[in-house]
């Protein structure tokens, strides 16, 4: 399978491309959209610090079609960041954060679209501004000066 590019979406939030059969552009709409038994309608049963409603990453892995034998995931978000993890253990604990108070995740709380992984250690727990996640079957390499702090929680 060839990495395959996702279409671009003027009102999407963030893609997840790469290794996959159904690369997708995800805006506010298509994660409110996604069955209800992976929402999580209120953050702070996840991590009291946290308040907002999220979407699980299992769920929007698994509707682009990972590839045979992929394992990793590339984290990219607009402000720079990248890192690359394994994908089985990101996307099992993973929540993209997409609204907060009823509203459009605003980019003060790191929208418009928000990357928490719980009980992961680093700076790609909670990664704001998310932008593209990558499927891929090796680990990538961010390029020299690319990777910067993800922030603190809020």
């Amino acid at each position: 399978m060839t990495d395959r590019k996702a279409p671009r979406n003027p009102h999407g939030l963030f893609v997840i491309e790469g290794d996959c059969q159904r690369p997708q552009a995800f805006g506010p709409l298509d994660l409110g959209e996604v069955h209800p038994n992976y929402q999580v309608n209120d953050l702070s049963t996840v991590d009291e610090r946290l308040s907002g409603k999220g979407v699980r990453l299992r769920k929007l892995i698994d509707v682009v079609g990972p590839g045979y034998g992929t394992a990793w995931l590339t984290i990219e978000s607009l402000n720079g960041f990248r890192a690359c993890l394994p994908l089985a253990e990101i996307a099992r604990t993973g929540i993209v954060v997409y609204e907060k108070g009823g509203k459009p995740l605003g980019v003060e709380d790191g929208g418009p679209a928000r990357l928490i992984v719980p009980y992961l250690p680093g700076e790609a727990s909670d990664v704001k501004a998310l932008s593209r996640l990558m499927i891929t079957r090796e680990p990538t390499q961010a390029p020299a000066g690319t990777a910067r702090k993800a922030g603190a929680r809020s």
